[in-house]
């Protein structure tokens, strides 16, 4: 009799196992349906909205600038999106250079619009071809970016034949990319018949004096009582160096008239150029207690001096760059 009680037993609990699976089942079926519901109905609700967008024409906002561009979409119910930025010849900074989709195709509204944004006119610095030979100087611009527009030729008391004597625009400017530069290369130093002006920058005002009076030009002095340039030295001279000039004209000198302090010493600077092909461009600044002066920022020959007189107070470092690079640093006192 127990034996049979335990089977009744068991067949009980497995009869309520296999209905509560059933019951288990049932419910996930329920539940997979109404979520299968859920999604097609939401499909089909934003399918509705989508479709009953109406369909627009994109505008051509290309070379329109962002704020107009912006009004312009807006009108259609549409939206910007901005994709890049690239440099453009013919198209203002700050305006819409491209677009996709294209002007004219049909969109619904809402469609978002990518665009790239114009940089305007990429720029790049002109190379200092001042003392290099023609090959090397055209090599350079091209290299840059830029055009070679033509090549003049004139002497030189600084430049021997076959170097570049000067070119426009100066060295170190920025210019379009493509812009074209003119070089002007040396004959040499020039027969009798024809004069130059000497580079009196840096020299002492009696040394320019003595020249004009050899070559019966006018000599004009100005003073700068505000130049960094021990006194009596020349800072700036018109016409510059090389320039031709005939007897009875002007050459204009200023000289460095400005007020020294009672401390105000002077340093004698001398460094050679290295022996090259080039010429180099050469930085002499001097930093003291009053800050940081720019002597000299001309082109030099290879092997040539250079023979300064720099006014300094209390301590100073004196540094010569030729090319940018730092070839010379000494501490004075």
């Amino acid at each position: 009799m127990p034996a049979n009680n335990d089977q009744n037993f068991e067949d009980f609990l497995n009869k309520a196992k296999s209905s509560s699976r059933t019951k288990w089942v049932v419910v996930g079926l329920i539940v997979l349906f109404f979520a299968a519901l859920i999604f097609v109905s939401i499909d089909w609700v934003f399918g509705a909205l989508v479709h009953t967008r109406k369909e627009v024409s994109v505008p051509d906002i290309t070379k329109k600038s962002i704020t107009q561009a912006l009004n312009m979409l807006a009108t259609n119910n549409l939206a910007m999106k901005q994709a890049g930025v690239e440099f453009a010849q013919d198209v203002p900074p700050g305006s819409i250079l491209r677009q996709i989709p294209s002007a004219g195709s049909t969109v619904r509204e809402g469609r978002v619009i990518r665009v790239w944004i114009s940089q305007g006119d990429e720029m790049v610095f002109v190379p200092n071809t001042v003392g290099s030979d023609l090959r090397s100087a055209q090599l350079a611009v091209r290299q840059a970016g830029l055009l070679v527009d033509k090549v003049d030729n004139a002497y030189s008391l600084t430049y021997e034949k076959g170097l570049i004597v000067a070119q426009n625009p100066k060295p170190d400017s920025m210019v379009q990319k493509g812009e074209k530069v003119s070089l002007v290369l040396s004959n040499g130093a020039p027969p009798a018949s024809v004069v130059l002006v000497p580079n009196f920058k840096s020299k002492k005002l009696a040394e320019a004096t003595l020249w004009a009076s050899s070559q019966n030009i006018n000599l004009i002095i100005k003073e700068d009582a505000n130049s960094v340039f021990p006194n009596g030295t020349i800072a700036e001279q018109r016409p510059e160096a090389d320039s031709q000039i005939a007897p009875g004209t002007n050459l204009e000198v200023i000289v460095s008239r400005r007020e020294t302090a009672d401390n105000e010493k002077s340093y004698h600077l001398h460094y050679e150029m290295p022996q090259g092909k080039n010429a180099s461009r050469v930085r002499v600044v001097v930093e003291d207690a009053t800050g940081e002066m720019e002597i000299m920022n001309e082109t030099k020959q290879p092997g040539s001096k250079i023979d300064l007189e720099i006014p300094y107070t209390d301590r100073a470092a004196v540094r010569v760059f030729v090319d940018g690079i730092l070839v010379r640093e000494r501490e004075v006192e």
